[in-house]
């Protein structure tokens, strides 16, 4: 009997370590998404910027230009995941998605920006690139008014974007002088509408996978 409850023990203390080495800081288990946008506020964002310049509504977050939103930061700061966000921009409009970014100063020097956009522009400061750094190749879908996908996977010092279901960035920011030195863990954000009045940058399906 007492052999029968050792053996118990054993196996309970050992589902009790796994479970918390699966899990992160936040209480997550690593290698699930989890959402970051509860769909009826901003819970778990700090609004960088002016609090009207952010709305949410049925289930997505909408900025509108000109209103000083500036941009969303995670609460957290992530090393190695997966983010995904769907995304819909107006014609002419201009916003993008933070990675690694650090609290202060502007989050696309200390960190990246994913960028959102479809006005003219070069493939290093288009859509899906990590804007002034690693160009798309191929360009991917910048139709204005319609749901677009980001997924981007940080791992180490790689780095890749996947827009719609094309991969159209995969780079090593260790390959690249400007970029070696930038830090591996920083918040993740979401731009405002970076545009003059009239336009917009909506955002819905916001969540992450931690993978350590």
């Amino acid at each position: 009997m007492r052999q029968f409850q050792l053996l118990l023990w054993t196996a309970v203390l050992v589902s009790w370590v796994s479970t918390a080495d699966a899990a992160d800081s936040s209480g997550k288990k690593k290698g699930e998404f989890v959402s970051l946008f509860n769909g009826t506020d901003l819970s778990g964002w700090v609004v960088m910027g002016k609090d009207q310049g952010w709305t949410v509504k049925d289930g997505v977050i909408r900025s509108e230009g000109e209103q000083g939103g500036n941009w969303l930061r995670s609460d957290r700061t992530y090393k190695d995941f997966v983010f995904r966000v769907q995304w819909r921009v107006s014609e002419g409009g201009n916003s993008g998605v933070f990675i690694r970014s650090a609290k202060d100063g502007q989050p696309w020097v200390t960190g990246y920006e994913v960028q959102i956009s479809n006005a003219p522009r070069d493939d290093a400061h288009c859509t899906g690139s990590l804007y002034g750094y690693f160009s798309v190749n191929p360009r991917p879908d910048e139709t204005h008014d319609k749901w677009h996908t980001f997924e981007i996977h940080c791992q180490g010092s790689r780095i890749t974007v996947t827009a719609d279901g094309v991969r159209c960035v995969d780079a090593d920011q260790s390959t690249n002088e400007k970029t070696r030195d930038k830090s591996l863990m920083g918040y993740i954000g979401l731009q405002d509408s970076h545009s003059s009045t009239g336009h917009y940058i909506e955002y819905r399906k916001v969540e992450i996978k931690v993978i350590r």
